[in-house]
């Protein structure tokens, strides 16, 4: 699904992209439908606020049949607020801040949770899907063409909801990388990593129940530590894929790693701590328990170099759901 100047320029590479991101051999099918608002409404293409590339926050949108948010809200919302199921679904948020609707604000030591739906809708429209999820995927091609000219969507568009699903899914992480390979801009790909996280963790989950039920699962102390260490070993893996293929440079000396150590070094004592994965200023902790500020483990996460703006906690939906963490107030 990648365009050859990030590393993806092969039908057959564009199969092996597919199986990374849905773990299907054969063409996966679905997908929901959100609204993009970050292009111009005069031509259609790409577009950022003044300021550059780095102004994302403030991006010009498309206010025809939409309502206008504040610099920093979650995103456009359809004319129709929130009068149906669906409403919220129609949001393609490019930084956390629009996550997190509550960030710009928060007290340190927050606890934020993501806009309803930013996961998928509850229950999909299906008279609406095809033709809108069409409408929404030209328009993240032409976004990530305007970024890489080379750009070259191999994959058919699927048949069916689910499909449709994995097929915007990776048509967002093409742009995030786009933003981060070609612009330096590790934002778009911080909130794909968290909507990936999202998916392999419930997914997980679902695997870990499963093998715990059918005694394929055993844990030294409990079956919660042995389903804690499937679903870290599973997401693990399944991220390093994502970054590598196409290329993610990720690595001790680049702002993009899965499970490296950030240091502390100003103490008299060098100590670490171990982030399932780290996007530029950001940690992610994908987890069973629930965690706080005050926890070692998280004050360790801020305390560290890189010095991160937020910490996000990805647990199974069914077991609480995913929140993040504003830096503590020292």
């Amino acid at each position: 699904m990648q365009g050859p100047a990030l590393g993806f320029d092969s039908p057959t590479r564009s199969a092996f992209r597919l199986y990374l991101r849905t773990g299907r051999r054969a063409l996966a099918d679905g997908v929901e439908v959100k609204f993009n608002p970050y292009h111009d409404p005069r031509n259609g293409q790409f577009t950022f606020a003044p300021g550059g590339p780095r102004s994302l926050t403030d991006v010009i949108v498309s206010l025809r049949g939409y309502a206008a948010v504040r610099p920093g809200g979650p995103t456009t919302r359809g004319a129709a607020g929130r009068g149906g199921s669906n409403s919220e679904a129609f949001q393609d948020p490019m930084t956390l801040h629009r996550v997190f609707p509550t960030w710009r604000g928060a007290v340190g030591g927050a606890v934020l949770a993501p806009f309803d739906h930013f996961f998928g809708p509850k229950q999909p429209a299906h008279d609406l899907t095809v033709a809108l999820t069409q409408k929404f995927a030209a328009t993240i091609i032409a976004q990530t063409k305007s970024i890489d000219p080379k750009y070259v969507v191999y994959e058919s568009f699927p048949t069916t909801f689910e499909g449709r699903m994995n097929y915007l899914d990776g048509l967002r992480m093409d742009r995030a990388r786009a933003f981060y390979n070609l612009r330096g801009d590790p934002r778009p790909l911080q909130v794909e990593t968290f909507r990936f996280l999202q998916r392999r963790v419930d997914e997980a989950y679902r695997q870990g129940l499963k093998a715990l039920r059918e005694g394929r699962l055993r844990g030294r102390l409990s079956d919660q530590e042995a389903l804690g260490n499937f679903i870290d070993i599973q997401v693990r893996k399944q991220l390093r894929q994502l970054y590598s293929f196409p290329a993610i440079t990720s690595n001790p000396r680049h702002p993009v790693r899965v499970v490296g150590r950030e240091y502390q070094t100003g103490e008299s004592d060098r100590t670490y701590t171990i982030p399932d994965s780290r996007v530029g200023n950001v940690a992610f902790d994908a987890t069973l328990a629930r965690k706080t500020s005050g926890m070692k483990q998280i004050r360790g996460f801020f305390a560290s170099d890189f010095q991160p703006d937020i910490v996000i906690i990805v647990r199974p939906t069914e077991a609480g759901g995913s929140y993040a963490i504003t830096r503590p107030r020292r």
